[in-house]
């Protein structure tokens, strides 16, 4: 430095002084602001030693009004003056404790001292922090803070934290935390792990430190369109969902992945096992209609092979009854009309299978249904038998459901005829059809859905409503079935199809059927339906 440009009294450049030098009262002052203003105690201490040099006490030398009021915590009207005082007279136990040697030890070697005390005052803990260092000869200069809010903060922290991990390890979820990692431009070009859960540690076989060691790349393949959908992710912070499976594992997860800072949160839950039933479901529907494709192919076969020798049977019967009744005895024209008549039967039940195989429901066919309206043209169908039967019809009215309306009419023109047919010998049918709303109790019992379901729909209840024969309610499960009579085909005609239809329009409208009777009393078919 050229020597020139300092001063040749102070050493300093020119322009800069220094100011003199401070009077005793001056500094004594400036001491006494330091105490008063200081934000910790502050006390200043002198050892006191024995014929032999060991220090056994130390000598207050100053202390400021914190330290004062600290000393008399708990006692404030004891307060005083206590320059001069021993140490012993206000912390007896001190000799005791480890902070006397720190203080010994700081006289004796000169090297400066932090320690931290921990006592209970006033139900509460106490931390205070003290940093111990020498000055003059045997001076020791004490200054110190309590940090009891900072360990209050420490320690809840502490619960939150302990709170959060067990949170995140009782959660039935795999999760998994990732911070963003930058390039020079602030462009992400991958993530790092921070936190892991125990379900994922337990979903994945491995343990935390292989996540967090390595980086995402490393682990899962961070093709473009990955990366992109990540970066749109922390930028966007609309959250990704999706499932996918891990070839690593051999298992499927549904992801959930939500933005948390400049990373993000990965929930995983493992979906092996629904992925397996909805595989076995696929199978199975495709197995079914495999099944109905056959089921359809055997309608058809039905329909054109079978009723052609049918109806070519029946056609020669009649040409043997009406050409050659004259030619063949009364035993063998007797076999021809039971021929005949079988071949009837066979060809009523060819048609049954047929309309029970084809019956089908369509959602596009479905739509609000007026009952009363329906009810009534199938009774107009069935006139010359009601007429024949001398038969009376009551129709209450009926509420509107919710049905197909080709596959209705086919329900009720199956029960009405079954209540016609089934009638008892000298009696004229009567036939009664009412209905109403189903009401709570009326649902609970059927196990249908009631009002207070998540699917909230309503039900009606038709009754059919005969005075009948009847039927003994222990074959109440055979009647709904396929080709099961209860009668004998020489009483009453029918293949044991008609009811078997009418469960499965019932069925295919969400709804319920089942029978009230006894024998010899009539019977009741009670419908449940959509409304």
């Amino acid at each position: 430095m050229n020597e020139s440009l300092l001063s040749p009294q102070s050493g300093m450049p020119p322009g800069v002084s220094i100011p003199p030098p401070s009077t005793i009262e001056e500094q004594a002052l400036i001491w006494q602001q330091v105490l008063a203003h200081s934000l910790n105690g502050l006390v200043g201490l002198v050892a006191v030693r024995d014929q032999t040099g060991t220090i056994v006490n130390f000598q207050y030398r100053f202390i400021n009004e914190i330290a004062l009021r600290d000393t008399f915590r708990g006692r404030p009207n004891e307060s005083h003056d206590i320059t001069g005082k021993l140490l012993t007279e206000f912390f007896p136990s001190i000799l005791l404790t480890p902070l006397w040697q720190t203080y010994v030890d700081v006289i004796e070697t000169g090297q400066p001292h932090r320690v931290e005390q921990n006592f209970r005052d006033d139900k509460r803990d106490v931390w205070v922090s003290q940093s111990v260092s020498r000055f003059g000869q045997d001076g020791l200069l004490l200054a110190y803070n309590e940090t009891s809010e900072l360990h209050v903060a420490a320690r809840r922290i502490a619960q939150q934290s302990a709170l959060l991990n067990g949170v995140l390890n009782s959660s039935p979820n795999g999760i998994i935390v990732y911070e963003a990692i930058y390039d020079p431009l602030n462009q992400i070009i991958d993530f790092q792990a921070v936190l892991v859960n125990q379900m994922l540690e337990t979903m994945t076989g491995q343990e935390g430190v292989y996540f967090m060691q390595q980086p995402l790349s490393a682990i899962y393949p961070l093709e473009p369109d990955r990366m992109e959908r990540l970066r749109v992710l922390i930028e966007t912070g609309k959250p990704i969902y999706r499932d996918e499976f891990i070839p690593a594992l051999g298992r499927w997860f549904s992801m959930a992945l939500t933005r948390l800072n400049n990373g993000f949160v990965a929930t995983l839950t493992d979906i092996t096992n629904d992925r397996q039933v909805r595989h076995q479901l696929e199978t199975t529907v495709q197995e079914l209609h495999r099944s109905n494709k056959n089921l359809e192919q055997f309608a058809y076969v039905a329909s054109h092979d079978l009723q052609e020798p049918l109806r070519k049977i029946v056609s020669f019967g009649d040409v043997l009854n009406d050409q050659f009744a004259s030619d063949i005895s009364e035993p063998a024209a007797d076999l021809v009309r039971r021929m005949q008549r079988s071949a009837d039967r066979m060809r009523s039940l060819v048609q049954d299978l047929l309309t029970y195989a084809r019956l089908s429901g369509n959602a596009e066919t479905f739509g609000l249904v007026d009952l009363n309206h329906l009810v009534v043209s199938v009774v107009d169908d069935l006139e010359i038998t009601i007429a024949e039967k001398r038969a009376t019809l009551q129709l209450n009215n009926l509420p509107a459901i919710w049905g197909d309306p080709a596959l209705l009419r086919h329900l009720f023109q199956n029960l009405v005829s079954n209540a016609l047919k089934f009638h008892k010998p000298g009696t004229r049918p009567h036939v009664i059809i009412q209905g109403h709303v189903a009401q709570p109790h009326e649902l609970r019992d059927s196990s249908l859905p009631s009002d207070v379901s998540q699917s909230g729909r309503r039900y009606a209840v038709i009754d059919v409503v005969d005075n009948g024969i009847g039927f003994d309610e222990r074959y109440l499960d055979r009647i709904f079935t396929l080709f099961q009579r209860l009668h004998s085909r020489l009483n009453f005609s029918g293949t044991g199809v008609g009811l078997a239809i009418c469960k499965k329009i019932i069925d295919l409208h969400n709804g319920q059927i089942t029978a009230i009777s006894r024998e010899g009393e009539g019977a009741i078919f009670r419908l449940f339906l959509p409304m």
